[in-house]
């Protein structure tokens, strides 16, 4: 959905031209209403011009636990304006004005990352920590913790490859994405990781779950 409609119909013409079965919403509600219909929706693309509309259809969409990733389409170009995106709960950010190339190279990856983690194992431990991948759901010592998309991302990373050695630029394109990988700051890396020692480690000040390898990088396990 997208608060220009002309911008929304050339989109939509664009993603059919390119294979690609599209709705058009006509508002937040309407969104809403549609992907709460039983359907095999594989994308929801969300105009974050509407700020805090965009941002509460996100939260539905999390709190509903609806198994679809979300592009935001940020219409700023800022640091910031990228993070608010993450933050609210978008998957990937596409900064404005943007090519169809990339567009649909951003679409077309955040879909299939999205199926191979329907397809990865379904459940991820390690210590008190337990991710239930395709339910989407994450729990230290049987208590339910609520992560973002992004922290959710990077911690069943950690788990489905525990014991190795990740520096924050092999993080940054495994969890982020190539594309987005060369305009974001590394220390975005440390930043996710402190978000998760505080929400899982017993003691954040001397985690246990994901340790930090001076000079190398981060290590799960």
């Amino acid at each position: 959905m997208h608060s220009d409609p002309a911008a929304a119909h050339r989109l939509r013409h664009d993603l059919a031209e390119a294979g690609c079965e599209v709705c058009l919403c006509r508002d937040v509600d309407d969104a809403a209403e549609q992907l709460a219909t039983p359907s095999d929706w594989e994308l929801l693309v969300l105009d974050g011009s509407l700020g805090a509309q965009a941002a509460a259809l996100c939260a539905r969409v999390r709190a509903a636990e609806m198994s679809i990733p979300v592009l935001m389409l940020c219409p700023g170009s800022s640091e910031a304006d990228r993070i608010w995106g993450l933050e609210v709960g978008a998957d990937d950010v596409l900064p404005e004005p943007f090519g169809m190339a990339e567009c649909l190279a951003r679409c077309r990856a955040l879909v299939r990352r999205h199926q191979l983690g329907l397809e990865a194992t379904p459940e991820l431990r390690c210590g008190a920590v337990t991710m239930r991948v395709e339910a989407h759901r994450v729990s230290r010592d049987g208590q339910d913790v609520t992560l973002s998309p992004r922290e959710f991302r990077l911690l069943q990373f950690f788990l489905e490859h525990p014991r190795r050695i990740w520096s924050r630029d092999e993080l940054l394109t495994r969890v982020w994405g190539e594309l987005e990988a060369v305009e974001l700051d590394p220390k975005t890396v440390d930043v996710h990781i402190r978000w998760l020692r505080l929400k899982l480690e017993a003691d954040p000040a001397q985690p246990a779950l994901i340790t930090t390898v001076r000079g190398q990088g981060y290590r799960c396990g």
